[in-house]
C-alpha cells in the first residue's frame, strides 16, 4: 500500500477531528502525516506503523507499550512528548505536536559543522531532555542527529523517546542502510546486547557532540559490523588534531562521554550538564535556526521540508498528538483567518485557547483517574544527593552479580487505594542502600546450598533452568542466603523505592499495566525494557518477593491460607511479599507496586514466591 493510499485511511480514521493534509516524511518504520485540528486549526504530526510491521502482533504491542512510556515524559521543553494514540482501519498511529523546524541530520548536511557554542547548547539541552526521562526510569536508545529537531526559537527537541525499542523485535524488513545509521551512534554495551540505562545514551550524546563539532563521526566503516567493532575496540580520533580550533574543555567532556565502559563515563546526565555550564553553554537559545517553510494550513503543494540532498531512509521529521496542554506547545501552527476581519481573528484566538485548556483539563483528570499515585517527585535535601554522589550506581557482590544503588532522599511509599498500606500514601525517606540487581536466581541459591550443605528447593526447574528465579525458598531460607551474602532482605520501605522511584510510580517501567506480559517464569534478567527506575530487574512479573515486613493475620486470612497449602501446620508469624508473579489472574492489580500480600514464614513455600536482598554501603 503506498503514502497517498495509507493517507486516505487515515483520513477516514481521524475525519470527525482531524483534517489530514499531507505527507511530511517516515520511512522504514512508520510515515508521517500533517494533520490540522478541525475546530481550533492547530497543526499536528501522525505518525503510522509501517503496515507491514503492523501485522506483526509483538511490534505492535511494543509500539503501543513504548507509546505509552513515551506519553510519560511530557512536560520538558526539549521533548516532543506523545498525547494520544489509537488503532482503527488497520492503521496504528501515534499523534504529536508539530514543531515546525528542521533535523539536525539535515542541517549538518548543509553546515558540515557548529560552531563550538552552538555544539555545547545542543548538547546541554538534549542533556537536560536525557536527564528528565533517566529520573522517570526511560532510556532513549536510538539518539541520533535524525531524532533532534532544531525549532525556530532555537531550541532543540529530542524525538521518539522509547518508540525506537519497537524495533528491537527481529524482522526481515531491518535493511542494511537503517541498521548502519543506528550503529554510527550505538554504545558498545548496546552493541553487545547488553542492558543499557542513561550512560548508553549519554554515550550516544558523545557521538552527536563529536560530528557537531568535527562535521564527521567518530567511527566508520565498510559495514555496520566493521562501525560496531570500532565502537567496542577503537578510541575515537582526536578532536584537537582535527580542529585545532575546538576548545579543550569540551574535548574532555567528549572523551568521557565515548568512555567503552559504562563505569568511566559520566554516571549521570546532570553531570554532563554541570562540565557544559560551566563552559557556558547554558540552556539560552541557540544562535541558529532552521532552514524550512511554515506550512500554511489547507495548501497542500508546499513541501514543509526541504528534500535533502540524498534519500533519507532512516529520518525522523517532526511529529505531534492530540491537544497537548498549554505548557508543553513549542510552536502551535496559526490557524486560517482573513487579515482584514480583527474580530475573527481574535474570536478564533480565543476558541483555540479555551479549547486548549480544556483539552489540558480533561488530561489532568484523565491522568489523575488512570495513575493513583502523584506523580510529583519529592523534593531531595542537598545533604542525602551530594552522599548519592560519592557512590557508584552499581557494585558487584561476592558471586560477582551486580548491585544497584538506590539514592537517599525522600519518596512515595503505599497508596490510599490499597487498604492494606499502613498509612495510605506517605512521603518517606531513605539513606542510601544497594539492591540486587536480579532476583536470586537458580544458580545463585545453588551455589549457597553446595556451601552451607542446606537443603535445596524442591522445583522442577532447579536444575533444568539455572537463570530462572529460584522459588519454593520459605523467608527464613531468603534470610539466611541473605546473611551468607553479607547482605539482607529488603524492608517494605526499601523494596517499594527501588520498584517505584522517588515520583510513586504504580509499576517499575511507569503507570500504564502490562498488557502481554508472559504466563509462566522468565530468566532473572528478562524484559530490560521494563526495569524499575534505580536498574533492578522484574520487580512486577515473574515472582512475587519475600521483604522483611510483618502482615497482620486473623481468622479469616488463617482460613484461607489452609485452603490454599492444604494443611494448618504453618506459622501464625507472616512476612510481607511484594511484586506480583507472572501467572497472576489481575496483574494490572497485583503487579502495582504499593500492593502487599502476606505469607507464612516458615514451613510454608510457593513456587510463586522469590526473593532478592538488599545491602548497606560499605
Amino acid at each position: 500500500m503506498n503514502r497517498e493510499q495509507i493517507q486516505n485511511l487515515l483520513t477516514d480514521t481521524l475525519k470527525d477531528k482531524y483534517e489530514v493534509l499531507r505527507w511530511i516524511g517516515g520511512g522504514g518504520m512508520a510515515e508521517v502525516y500533517l494533520a490540522r485540528h478541525r475546530i481550533h486549526g492547530a497543526l499536528f504530526a501522525v505518525k503510522v506503523l509501517s503496515l507491514d510491521l503492523a501485522q506483526d502482533e509483538r511490534i505492535v504491542a511494543r509500539f503501543v507499550q513504548e507509546a505509552r512510556t513515551a506519553a510519560t515524559l511530557s512536560g520538558h521543553p526539549n521533548i516532543v512528548p506523545i498525547f494520544d494514540i489509537g488503532a482503527a482501519n488497520g492503521l496504528y498511529y501515534l499523534i504529536m505536536q508539530y514543531v515546525d523546524g528542521e533535523d539536525l541530520s539535515k542541517y549538518l548536511r548543509r553546515n558540515k559543522k557548529l560552531h563550538p557554542r552552538d555544539a555545547a547548547k545542543i548538547a546541554c539541552q538534549v542533556a537536560d531532555a536525557l536527564n528528565w526521562a533517566s529520573t522517570r526510569g526511560v532510556v532513549h536508545r536510538d539518539l541520533k542527529p535524525s531524532n533532534l529537531y532544531l525549532d525556530n526559537s532555537g531550541r532543540v527537541m529530542v524525538l521518539d523517546f522509547g518508540i525506537a525499542k519497537a524495533t528491537d523485535v527481529p524482522s526481515l524488513l531491518t535493511a542494511a542502510t537503517e541498521r548502519l545509521g543506528t550503529t554510527y551512534y550505538m554504545s558498545p554495551e548496546q552493541i553487545r546486547g547488553e542492558p543499557c540505562d542513561v550512560r548508553s545514551d549519554l554515550y550516544s550524546l558523545g557521538v552527536v557532540f563529536f560530528e557537531l563539532l568535527a562535521g564527521r563521526k567518530p567511527f566508520d566503516g565498510d559495514s555496520y559490523r566493521a562501525i560496531e567493532l570500532a565502537h567496542i575496540e577503537q578510541p575515537p580520533p582526536d578532536l584537537t588534531q582535527l580542529d585545532s580550533a575546538i576548545p579543550h574543555e569540551l574535548c574532555s567532556i567528549i572523551n568521557t562521554l565515548l568512555q567503552k565502559s559504562p563505569a568511566q563515563r559520566y554516571q549521570r546526565a546532570e553531570d554532563v550538564i554541570a562540565d557544559l555550564n560551566r563552559f557556558g553553554a547554558g540552556q539560552s537559545p541557540l544562535g541558529i535556526r532552521p532552514n524550512t517553510t511554515t506550512p500554511v494550513p489547507g495548501d497542500r503543494t508546499t513541501p514543509i521540508y526541504p528534500s535533502p540532498a540524498a534519500p533519507q531512509t532512516n529520518s525522523s521529521p517532526l511529529r505531534a498528538a492530540a491537544t497537548p496542554p498549554p505548557s508543553t506547545s513549542a510552536s502551535p501552527g496559526p490557524a486560517p483567518a482573513p487579515k482584514s476581519n480583527i474580530f475573527v481573528i481574535f474570536a478564533i484566538v480565543v476558541l483555540a485557547l479555551l479549547v486548549g485548556v480544556a483539552g489540558y483539563l480533561y488530561w489532568q483528570k484523565s491522568s489523575s483517574h488512570n495513575n493513583t499515585i502523584a506523580t510529583t517527585q519529592p523534593p531531595q535535601s542537598t545533604s542525602t544527593t551530594q552522599q548519592a554522589e560519592a557512590l557508584p550506581n552499581e557494585r558487584t557482590d561476592k558471586l560477582g552479580h551486580r548491585i544497584v544503588l538506590v539514592p537517599a532522599g525522600k519518596f512515595i511509599f503505599g497508596d490510599d487505594t490499597d487498604p492494606l498500606s499502613p498509612n495510605g500514601k506517605e512521603i518517606a525517606q531513605l539513606d542510601n542502600f544497594y539492591i540486587d540487581e536480579t532476583e536470586v536466581s537458580n544458580a545463585m541459591y545453588k551455589q549457597f546450598c553446595v556451601a552451607t550443605h542446606r537443603k535445596m528447593p524442591d522445583s522442577e526447574n532447579f536444575e533444568s533452568h539455572p537463570e530462572f528465579p529460584v522459588t519454593n525458598v520459605s523467608y527464613d531460607d531468603a534470610e539466611a542466603f541473605a546473611k551468607w551474602m553479607g547482605k539482607r532482605l529488603p524492608s517494605e520501605k526499601e523494596w517499594e523505592k527501588a520498584a517505584r522511584g522517588t515520583e510513586g510510580r504504580i509499576y517499575p517501567w511507569g503507570n500504564q499495566p502490562w498488557t502481554d506480559a508472559p504466563a509462566s517464569l522468565q530468566n532473572v534478567d528478562s524484559y530490560p525494557d521494563r526495569r524499575s527506575p534505580c536498574g533492578a530487574y522484574n520487580m512486577a512479573g515473574n515472582v512475587a518477593e519475600w521483604v522483611n515486613g510483618h502482615f497482620p493475620v486473623g481468622q479469616a486470612e488463617l482460613k484461607n491460607m489452609k485452603q490454599v497449602l492444604g494443611t494448618s501446620h504453618f506459622s501464625n508469624e507472616w512476612k510481607v511479599i511484594k511484586g506480583g508473579y507472572f501467572g497472576s489472574q489481575h496483574p494490572d492489580v497485583e503487579w502495582r507496586c504499593y500492593m502487599r500480600r502476606g505469607f507464612p514464614r516458615d514451613v510454608a513455600v510457593s513456587d510463586k514466591i522469590g526473593f532478592r536482598c538488599v545491602t548497606d554501603p560499605k
